[in-house]
């Protein structure tokens, strides 16, 4: 799993590249984390594959902007992963484009 970051109007903006799953979560997650943010927007467009791991990320992501008063958003989704996030009720809770 590759990271990249970067600022657009004052939102940290993470594309992730690869799979987003058990043996990569934790440190995904722990340079997410490194990154002072409010507002974040992940980008979705280069992962290939999401298990529950990479899902219980989101979650606890979604869930420390919100105690920041910010808010998590999620782009470029596959259409697949997208699938899988309607069919837990993902898209219920997390901000999904």
């Amino acid at each position: 799993m590759e990271i990249i970051t970067k600022t657009v109007e004052d939102r940290s903006v993470v594309v992730l590249d690869g799979e987003l799953e058990m043996n990569n979560v934790s440190e995904v997650k722990k340079q997410i984390l490194g990154f002072d943010f409010r507002e974040m927007i992940i980008d979705f467009e280069k992962v290939t594959y999401l298990d529950s791991a990479g899902i219980g990320m989101l979650i606890s992501l979604h869930k420390t902007a919100l105690l920041k008063g910010g808010r998590l958003e999620i782009i470029n989704v596959d259409s697949k992963i997208k699938k899988l996030f309607e069919m837990v009720g993902l898209t219920k809770i997390l901000n999904i484009s």
